[in-house]
């Protein structure tokens, strides 16, 4: 289940990335409609939760939310390195 806590995370990060508007002109090029930009906040943080919850179920409350914020932090990284390669190709 950890490919799956690792994916939902990325997930959740590029949502998020993708809701703020400097990513998205990096990113995409163009700026989408507020409305997006809150969805892809929302589903961004619904990811980030659902990531957190798996690996709690997966390992239980000590040690799940130990390896939680390693995977997010893991996440994270992957997601700011390839927005910001996407954004130097601009």
């Amino acid at each position: 289940m950890m490919p799956l806590c690792l994916l939902t995370a990325i997930a959740g990060f590029t949502a998020l990335c993708l809701g703020m508007g400097r990513h998205q002109r990096d990113v995409l090029g163009t700026s989408l409609s507020a409305r997006a930009s809150r969805r892809l906040k929302a589903l961004g943080w619904t990811g980030l939760t659902a990531s957190f919850v798996l690996a709690i179920v997966r390992d239980g409350p000590a040690l799940g939310s130990v390896y939680a914020l390693g995977e997010l932090t893991l996440s994270a990284l992957t997601v700011a390195l390839v927005a910001s390669r996407l954004a130097s190709r601009r």
